[in-house]
């Protein structure tokens, strides 16, 4: 068998090499046949000039900038930094850390009953929806809008995305500045409406929070019967998770304040969670024989932290934005009648009030869930929920940085596998052709195809290359906090948590309204019972609910 194919590789090397030197005879034949005849063969001029109009044409029409010469100076490494959309949501998120920074050191917190509301926004009202605006608030929130639009335009611009009125009409993948303001303007009015409606009482009561209603409200306008919406509105709308990954660097948390709660609640939040994404997810993917970032959306929504972390991950994982909004709908469909079924299961069983509130703290998706379930039951279970829920919820980066590692190492293992079986399945094609050919022959190929084509070890470049920049941004911004705040009044701490807090809504926000404009409701809930997101969000969701239960009478 290896004679065999010794033989054959000579005889093809011998038969390349005589090719080789006929094609140089030919050639210089040829070559010898227009110096004797002082003939040179070139193109005329006339085609030259035609060509490269037609090429300068094509270039223009597709939107396309001639080649710039420091392109060829620098890496492609350092040139993305200023031009992909991975980059640009960490320098926004880094830009956005020091506004809320600004605000806070230029606006004096004591004029305000709380120091949250330094960075502009709707304040909590009962009866009169104008309760919720001052002047600073109406001023203040419209420039605030209008700083995050000039972010977005100028990463647009810097991405190449941004073009003239006619480039728009002509190339779907540049719109003018004009029609991205149009854009962005209607998606702010509706987080604007949606804020000012998850600020009051009875919604805060009930955990219809801001989240919620930006989804609902950008699913009631793209479901208008019979109305199709403008491109330009469709156009932003697709930049929903890119407004997500500007948000996650303002997840940052100052590491010292979350030791002063006590170990119970860390042992709840960060136990039980993760064993139950680490179940939700194999029971997804191998009993379910989900698409694997699917069930990741699902387990994470179930068991963390709702729509906040549905959205982390989602960035992470690159996931469509279909994936995300199926996942945050069936999340807060069913929070909502968790929030009242735990409470009332919880009094039923004269729980302890603290058990039930480390309980409900641990299950309930959704801090404003977390504090009406547990507020059904005592004061103190609220206090406890709360207390847990903030523990939950400052692990959320660490959550989506450990995905995004596990993540593109799966990812890069996968390929490599396939890559390998691929090659071994072919090889053994051909092992089995050259059987046919020379039977009797030693079946030892395989095995030695196997062996040659072992699997390569981890690629950092590829790994680094595919890594979400914004978690440098979160790990960034989370060691300024913790070297900063300590050193801080109570309530100058107080105001720089609250205005990075409220950024991260702002963003948020349209990031939720772009999603809710790019779901249509009756794919939405087929795409839920087909792709079994239903049946694993209750799997998952009763995994997370016994785990915290056992844990809770463990510990309090």
């Amino acid at each position: 068998m290896t004679i065999n194919n010794t033989n054959t590789d000579t005889d093809t090397n011998n038969d390349s090499n005589t090719d080789t030197n006929t094609n140089i005879i030919h050639e210089r034949g040829i070559n010898e046949k227009d110096s004797f005849t002082n003939k040179k063969k070139k193109i005329p001029n006339s085609r030259k000039k035609k060509e490269a109009q037609k090429t300068i044409k094509k270039n223009h029409d597709a939107g396309e900038e001639d080649d710039d010469p420091q392109q060829h100076c620098h890496p492609k490494w350092f040139l993305d930094m200023g031009r992909t959309a991975d980059w640009w949501s960490l320098w926004i998120g880094l830009f956005s850390f020091c506004l809320a920074f600004a605000v806070v050191y230029a606006v004096p917190s004591e004029k305000f009953s709380h120091p949250k509301y330094v960075m502009p926004q709707p304040q909590q009202w009962n009866q009169n929806p104008l309760d919720a605006w001052n002047l600073y608030g109406i001023v203040g929130t419209l420039l605030l809008l209008l700083v995050l639009f000039v972010q977005y335009l100028v990463a647009l611009k810097c991405m190449g995305k941004l073009g003239t009125s006619a480039q728009s009409s002509n190339n779907n993948k540049q719109m003018s500045a004009s029609n991205y303001a149009k854009g962005f303007a209607v998606i702010s009015v509706l987080a604007l409406l949606a804020f000012w409606l998850g600020r009051n009482a009875w919604c805060l009561k009930h955990g219809l929070g801001y989240a919620v209603l930006s989804i609902l409200l950008g699913m009631l306008l793209a479901n208008i019967p019979h109305v199709e919406l403008p491109t330009w509105l469709l156009s932003v709308a697709k930049d929903g998770e890119f407004f997500i990954k500007c948000s996650l660097v303002l997840l940052a948390v100052e590491f010292s304040v979350i030791a002063q709660f006590g170990w119970q609640s860390f042992v709840v939040s960060w136990i039980g969670s993760p064993l139950a994404i680490i179940i939700g997810f194999n029971v997804g993917t191998r009993r379910f024989k989900m698409d694997a970032g699917l069930a990741m959306l699902v387990v994470v929504g179930a068991t963390w932290c709702g729509a906040s972390a549905i959205s982390a991950v989602g960035a992470v994982l690159g996931s469509k934005a279909s994936d995300i909004s199926t996942s945050i709908s069936v999340v807060a469909f069913f929070t909502v009648i968790f929030t009242f079924a735990q409470a009332y299961i919880a009094i039923w069983m004269d729980m302890d009030d603290r058990v039930a509130g480390a309980w409900i703290g641990g299950s309930v998706d959704q801090t404003g869930n977390v504090v009406a379930s547990a507020a059904i039951v005592s004061e103190e279970a609220a206090e406890v929920a709360a207390i847990v829920k903030m523990v939950l919820n400052s692990g959320l980066g660490i959550l989506a940085t450990t995905i995004a590692f596990w993540w593109q190492v799966r990812e890069q293992h996968q390929h490599a596998v396939s890559t390998v079986e691929t090659i071994v399945d072919s090889a053994s094609v051909s092992e089995e052709e050259d059987i046919e050919m020379a039977p009797g022959t030693n079946n030892s190929g395989g095995n030695s195809n196997k062996e040659k084509f072992q699997r390569k070890p981890i690629s950092l470049l590829i790994l680094w290359e595919k890594f979400p920049k914004f978690i440098l941004g979160y790990v960034l911004c989370s060691g300024i906090l913790t070297s900063v705040v300590p050193l801080m009044e109570r309530t100058e701490a107080a105001s720089i948590m609250g205005a990075l807090g409220t950024l991260n809504k702002w963003w948020f926000a349209l990031a939720f309204v772009s999603i809710g404009l790019g779901t249509n409701v009756k794919k939405l809930w087929e795409a839920a019972f087909a792709s079994g997101v239903i049946k694993l969000y209750l799997v998952a969701n009763t995994f997370d609910i016994f785990l915290a239960l056992g844990l809770a009478y463990a510990v309090f």
